[in-house]
């Protein structure tokens, strides 16, 4: 065998062993989209609106013990909410990400934690950050009262 040849041969080798590695990968992907289409998320929208709650919220928190430590207490019912919210709403995330049966329970309760965040947040309409709790408040509300 020339070498010419001998390229020619290894490089039809690499490319067909290549192809059936993908092929099998392929299938292993496919079969994985199976199994994940076995067990779909039932509260996606649910959980995205706890997690951006919870994010929110901590951001207020922020803001109101940077106040506190101004010694300024007027924010201390918003703080209070916030961190009641976010206790919450990441038990409620972590409920609707394991599609819990305890889920609609809970989204009950967490609705009626949100609408009394979002009033202290209404208190402030200047401070960005209780606009933006404020606002995912209602969105997180809102999809518990879906739920």
């Amino acid at each position: 065998m020339e070498r010419r040849e001998f390229i020619a041969v290894g490089t039809a080798a690499a490319v067909l062993s290549a192809t059936q590695a993908f092929a099998q990968a392929t299938g292993q992907q496919d079969s994985a989209a199976k199994m994940e289409d076995m067990h779909p998320p039932l509260y996606k929208n649910l959980e995205s609106a706890s997690i951006e709650c919870v994010s929110t919220g901590n951001d207020c928190l922020r803001h109101c013990l940077g106040m506190f430590a101004m010694k300024d207490t007027s924010m201390a019912e918003c703080a209070d909410a916030s961190l009641q919210l976010v206790a919450a709403c990441n038990a409620l995330a972590s409920l609707a990400a394991l599609n819990s049966s305890h889920t609609v329970a809970l989204a009950k309760t967490v609705a009626l934690i949100c609408e009394d965040c979002k009033k202290q947040c209404d208190k402030f309409p200047k401070i960005a950050e209780c606009v933006a709790c404020g606002k995912a408040c209602q969105k997180c509300a809102d999809e518990c009262r879906k739920a």
